[in-house]
């Protein structure tokens, strides 16, 4: 009788609705390993490929912590596009519409930058996101987040696993705005950390669909803050 109870127990705590973006937060952090494994990581190389309405790329993406970020995508042995993130101004480079662009400073460079960190549920106070609470909507947990311009996105959290499935934007192109959805799938560690990355990633928009796969992830191997120098 008293397992009986005991399990009973469990099962309630387990399947416990949750109610603030705390809460949801917390539950990724736990489910990832996030909490307890990013401390030890100074450095990440992150390697993938990308298909898309303009073909296939590789996509490198450096990233040196506290904060500095860097991503390269080639494609026919050339780069087509980069940004650079130096932990102050941010730059982005393109071969398609849009071109080079100025850097970006301030809390805009931040703003931009920081809805790519890849430990984003625990930096995002950093940043200066405030996240709130929506409700449920089907599967998901829906936390809005707002940045200091008062830009907003969405944040989903699959009820069930914890995990982050997706993430709705409403963004500006030179071509005007544009709403985008980017969803996570397959999440695993690669060897180095416990922590757990999603390995593909689809983004749809009406500039059409990008499906990227990660071939690796590479932890504390040395990277160098002169890879995120923006002249």
């Amino acid at each position: 009788m008293l397992l009986i109870c005991l399990s009973f127990v469990c099962v309630q705590a387990y399947s416990q609705k949750l109610t603030t973006a705390d809460e949801v937060i917390e539950k990724y952090l736990e489910v990832t390993k996030l909490k307890s494994n990013t401390a030890a990581i100074t450095d990440m190389v992150m390697s993938m490929t990308s298909e898309s309405p303009r073909g296939v790329a590789e996509t490198e993406r450096k990233f040196l912590f506290p904060y500095k970020y860097t991503m390269s995508v080639y494609a026919s042995g050339m780069t087509i596009m980069s940004t650079t993130f130096d932990g102050e101004k941010l730059q982005t480079k393109s071969n398609w519409g849009g071109g080079n662009q100025e850097p970006k400073t301030g809390a805009a460079a931040k703003n931009e930058a920081f809805k790519t960190h890849p430990f984003f549920e625990i930096e995002f106070k950093t940043a200066g996101f405030i996240p709130s609470f929506v409700g449920e909507e089907g599967d998901y947990y829906i936390l809005e987040f707002k940045d200091s311009d008062n830009k907003t996105w969405k944040n989903y959290y699959n009820i069930k696993t914890g995990l982050k499935d997706k993430v709705w934007s409403k963004n500006e192109s030179p071509r005007g705005p544009f709403e985008a959805t980017t969803v996570f799938e397959n999440y695993k560690a690669f060897k180095g950390s416990d922590i757990l990355f999603p390995t593909v990633t689809k983004q749809t928009s009406s500039m059409g669909e990008i499906t990227s796969e990660t071939q690796s992830i590479k932890f504390n191997k040395g990277v160098k803050p002169k890879d995120f120098e923006i002249k």
